[in-house]
């Protein structure tokens, strides 16, 4: 038997190829955007940077999303490629779909995260935990499954009542059900050690987290 292949498939077969090895870690992006990349991705953002904000070595840019919510990218002083970016949930309901497959802002518990997971990830030391006039903030980070050097931290948020009440040591307060999404950062790991510092909490059968697929 005779075989051929015509010239369009022969030039398809390696684009096919390349498909089949982004398609993951397309998906491990935050609005659009991949560690890694050059800054002049931030073209793709809608809008226009609303201010440049600096903390000590971590100086980012910030944007304001159409749909309410807030996101910032900051590059590494080294090779000015993109090493951190944050999505932070603005409270509208169209702003609630999170680019984390199956999460959504101001819904998905610590529980759900850590379900997901499997496991309980880790935390910086330096930055365990953000107490602010509206709540408290906790940082939750996984290495990605897959993407050697790629962090995703879950910034979860407690209401200033509950987190008022677990201070004062009150009963009823259930940290894994009341504190809900409010932030995704995704990270270059050792730009964020050199902002967070190297030191970490890890628990018990720690793994990299899944993030294979891309919301619908």
């Amino acid at each position: 038997m005779r075989f051929s292949t015509s010239i369009n498939q022969r030039a398809a077969i390696p684009v096919l190829a390349f498909l089949s090895l982004t398609a993951g870690t397309q998906a491990q992006t935050l609005n659009g955007i991949s560690i890694g990349e050059e800054i002049a991705a931030a073209s793709r953002i809608a809008g226009k940077p609303t201010a440049k904000v600096a903390a000590g070595p971590h100086e980012e840019i910030r944007w304001s999303l159409p749909d309410g919510n807030k996101f910032s990218l900051a590059t590494h002083p080294g090779n000015g490629r993109i090493a951190y970016a944050e999505e932070t949930w603005g409270g509208r309901p169209d702003g609630r779909p999170a680019d984390f497959p199956g999460f959504k802002y101001g819904e998905t518990t610590l529980a759900d995260i850590r379900k997901h997971a499997e496991n309980n990830g880790f935390a910086f030391i330096e930055r365990l935990l953000d107490e602010r006039p509206d709540g408290l903030r906790l940082f939750n980070s996984y290495e990605v499954e897959g993407r050697p050097g790629l962090v995703v931290t879950f910034v979860i948020k407690m209401s200033k009542v509950d987190s008022q009440r677990l201070k004062n040591k009150q009963e009823g307060v259930d940290i894994n059900r009341s504190a809900r999404l409010d932030s995704i950062i995704l990270g270059d790991a050792g730009y964020l050690e050199s902002i967070w510092g190297q030191a970490k909490l890890k628990g018990k059968k720690y793994k990299p987290i899944k993030w294979a697929s891309v919301r619908p």
